[in-house]
């Protein structure tokens, strides 16, 4: 996806030590593990998600590269709230404290964009947490759709599978290909391999404000 999570100078981090690959699948990281590193994706895609004793999971987010994850619990000093693993090969350079600090020093706007990128990912997750509270599964779908939709112009695909819109929603997959074949018989949303082409993001934003 390229989103808000997505950093405005990426490239900071590219040359910061050789990254490190991971496979499709392979977890990162996972809940209770000491946060001793904050994670720069290089390339690939990661996965954030929580399970239960009973092992069902909940999907949280998903990177693409470009992305820093694992952000909270590297700032905050507590143990990991939850898992990462990588649904594709992806090259993933680990930055410890002492590295970020290091960057900070070296270029003291990143201290400011770090703390925009903190406030958009806090707001993202809020969203997701009011829509499975308050919004019907179309209306969270809609809202999964606009939230991480491309903001460079033109660019108008949103990269991903309907297992993963229903894992963030808290819907089935089912459902959501139900809702997304309806957006699509309106016109609002192509849906293609692995991706929705959205041609009209303004009536899906009408639709999740509406009452009806």
């Amino acid at each position: 996806m390229t989103d808000v999570f997505q950093l405005k100078n990426p490239e900071i981090f590219d040359s910061l030590s050789k990254p490190k690959v991971f496979e499709k699948s392979e977890i990162i990281y996972v809940q209770g593990d000491e946060a001793s590193y904050i994670y720069y994706l290089k390339s690939g895609k990661v996965q954030i998600y929580v399970g239960s004793a009973s092992g069902s999971e909940k999907i949280l987010a998903t990177f693409s590269g470009g992305s820093l994850f694992g952000k909270s619990a590297f700032f905050d000093n507590l143990p990991r709230a939850s898992n990462a693993r990588a649904l594709k090969k992806s090259e993933i350079i680990r930055i410890n404290k002492q590295m970020m600090t290091e960057i900070i020093g070296n270029y003291p706007k990143f201290a400011v964009d770090m703390l925009e990128y903190l406030s958009k990912t806090i707001r993202v997750f809020s969203n997701q947490i009011e829509s499975i509270s308050f919004l019907r599964a179309d209306k969270r779908t809609a809202m999964y759709i606009v939230d991480n939709l491309p903001a460079e112009p033109g660019n108008n695909q949103v990269f991903c599978t309907h297992d993963e819109i229903a894992g963030v929603i808290g819907a089935s997959r089912v459902t959501v290909s139900k809702i997304l074949r309806e957006f699509s018989e309106t016109g609002w949303i192509d849906t293609l391999y692995k991706a929705i082409r959205v041609n009209n993001a303004e009536a899906l934003k009408k639709f999740i404000l509406s009452t009806v």
